[in-house]
């Protein structure tokens, strides 16, 4: 009888094979009661133009008035000379009316981020920013001119200069109380209240040291009273400006 040797069979060859795609895996059924979901892009910053619009008026304003004061400092009393009389400083007199002219455009971009972000509407904001662009044109086209009896020219320039000085800071004011209720520009909100009030103070007592009422001590400190003011509204100014930068658009 003859010994068979039981034959190990070997197990077969495995052969390497490619590891699957994604692309070659079955796309997933999904429910048809479910949307799919969508990515938003992320929300842009409203009106960046507007912003930097309304700040580069604001700095250049200020960077001319910065100039003229030191380039008049010897000839002009800054405590009792008011600002409109830079226009008389020879050879950069027309520096006044550019930083009122860049006061204007400030005041463009401020209505323009505001309308951006839905703010301006149609009411008493509109109004008074208007009316504060539309003054600061009309002062930097108008100069005033020397001696106690005044040209249509110089008339037009006191009126327009008057009611920006009044519009800014009722703008800020009625800006600052459309914001009531918005938590997280509770800040903002506060800080214009606050500026408004030190503006208003200031401007109070520009107008009563320009006009007499006040001793003449303090009525030698109208042009220092009037300087103040401009800081103070080109702060305020700024403050609007910079408003939509902080801006939440609604979810949804």
């Amino acid at each position: 009888m003859t010994n068979l040797v039981p034959i190990q069979e070997r197990a077969p060859r495995r052969v390497p094979t490619a590891a699957p795609t994604f692309a070659a895996l079955p796309s997933v059924v999904r429910p048809s009661g479910l949307r799919p979901s969508v990515v938003r892009p992320s929300v842009l910053r409203p009106s960046v133009f507007a912003v930097r619009l309304g700040l580069s008026g604001i700095v250049l304003s200020a960077l001319f008035m910065v100039q003229l004061t030191v380039v008049a400092w010897s000839r002009m009393n800054v405590l009792n000379t008011t600002m409109s009389d830079y226009v008389f400083v020879p050879r950069v007199g027309w520096m006044f009316g550019a930083a009122v002219l860049c006061m204007c455009v400030a005041g463009l971009g401020a209505m323009a981020g505001l309308a951006a972000i839905r703010l301006l509407g149609n009411g008493l904001l509109r109004i008074a920013l208007a009316l504060a662009v539309l003054g600061s044109l009309l002062a930097a086209l108008f100069p005033t001119d020397m001696g106690e009896s005044l040209s249509t020219s110089a008339q037009i320039h006191r009126y327009a200069a008057g009611v920006v000085f009044f519009c800014v800071p009722i703008a800020a004011y009625l800006l600052a109380r459309s914001l009531t209720g918005v938590g997280y520009l509770s800040r903002d909100r506060k800080l214009l209240y606050a500026n408004v009030i030190v503006t208003s103070v200031v401007l109070t007592l520009f107008m009563t040291s320009h006009f007499g009422p006040m001793p003449e001590a303090l009525q030698e400190l109208n042009g220092l009273f009037q300087r103040m003011l401009f800081v103070l509204e080109l702060g305020l100014l700024g403050q609007i400006v910079l408003l939509p930068l902080r801006f939440r658009p609604p979810a949804g």
